[in-house]
């Protein structure tokens, strides 16, 4: 679909929510239509299936991570797209849940990272 056939349709009421689900979460889609889908007065439902679009923006994954509903910001911690940075505040999310997704996405980084390095971790201290 385009951009200009999805505004047709969405500002005409006719895309029902899980077509507009299954748009969000395609890989394929035009950010524009993220971006549209990601607003403020856009249903739960359509933010959390931006946030669970492994090639979301990491601009659109910012805004997300901030949404009211614990829902939306765990996806977004859950998202593989999501850097470091927004994972490290969110850590620290008001939501259990929210946090310990972040929390487990930080430790699975660390490890591919430690991984990527050859598997070698330094010590560094008084008996080294």
């Amino acid at each position: 679909m385009t951009v200009k056939e999805f505004k047709i349709q969405y500002v005409l009421g006719t895309l029902s929510w899980n077509i507009k689900c299954d748009i969000a979460e395609n890989i394929n889609t035009f950010v524009e239509i993220l971006k549209i889908l990601t607003g403020k007065d856009e249903h739960l439902a359509d933010r959390l299936c931006v946030a669970n679009n492994s090639t979301a923006p990491i601009e659109l994954l910012k805004i997300l991570s901030t949404d009211v509903h614990w829902w939306v910001r765990n996806a977004v911690a859950d998202n593989p797209n999501t850097p470091k940075d927004i994972l490290i505040l969110l850590k620290a999310d008001d939501d259990p849940a929210v946090a310990k997704s972040a929390q487990k996405r930080l430790y699975d980084i660390f490890w591919d990272e430690h991984e990527r390095i050859g598997g070698n971790i330094v010590k560094i201290g008084k008996n080294n």
